[in-house]
Formats: C-alpha cells, structure tokens, sequence
C-alpha cells in the first residue's frame, strides 16, 4: 500500500536526521540502507513512536511510496550513486523522482538527468551538505 509522501536511502548521520526533520514538518518518509539492519535499527531507536516506515528492499521501497514517487538518496558520491540509480530505476516509471541528495561532481549531475530524461524519469541534483565533513 502506498503511504509515503517520500523514500530516503542512506541512514547516516545526514539520512537519518533529514529523515526525521521530514517527519516532524509533516511528511510520511519510507527510509532505506543497503546494510538492512540500520533499517530496523533506526526504527526502533531514532524512529521510534514516528510515522517513519522501512523498507528492506528498494522494490518494497518503490511499493510503499505514493505517486509520483519520489526519492531522495544520501550516498558517497561516484559509482555508488550510478548503482543505487540502476537499482531503483526498474522500480521506477515515468514521471517519478529520483534526487541525489550528496555532493557529486556536476558534470556526473549532467550526464544522470539526461540518462535519466531518456527514460521519463525526472533527476535532481540537490546536494544538502559538504558529505561527512561538512557536519564538522
């Protein structure tokens, strides 16, 4: 069933409290790791009592986002956001979301939009922090 307004890949320290800053403005977030067990680990710490949902599989993810679905991904910057992109974009449809929320190079920014424009999926980049370093 599709209840969330938003999906959230990465649960590091930048994911987790984006994610909870989410829900306390309002918005139903379905938040996701690869390491599955930060998942269940966030949501019965940080997340506890909140209308925070999981998801252990970006399949599940896409199922439980309302549409257009959007997504926002939290990952080291390069290959890793090529691979989680290829990873969801099966789940994916034309007119969904996806936004690369980290600090990747602009010219990579370019290239994914356009990849992406080719199969009717809309591309964002919105990097919201200098990564890790940039907390401190």
């Amino acid at each position: 069933m599709a209840e969330a307004d938003i999906g959230v890949i990465g649960l590091a320290v930048m994911g987790q409290n984006l994610i909870l800053n989410m829900n306390d403005h309002g918005f139903t977030v379905c938040a996701f790791n690869r390491t599955v067990s930060k998942v269940d680990d966030f949501l019965a710490n940080e997340a506890k009592n909140t209308k925070i949902i999981g998801a252990h599989s970006i399949e599940e993810m896409s199922r439980k986002l309302k549409r257009p679905r959007r997504v926002m991904m939290l990952v080291k910057a390069g290959s890793p956001v090529d691979a989680m992109i290829e990873s969801i974009v099966p789940h994916f449809e034309p007119g969904d979301i996806i936004i690369d929320g980290g600090n990747s190079e602009y010219t990579d920014t370019h290239r994914r939009c356009m990849d992406l424009a080719k199969r009717g999926i809309l591309f964002v980049g919105c990097g919201v922090s200098g990564g890790e370093e940039g907390l401190s």
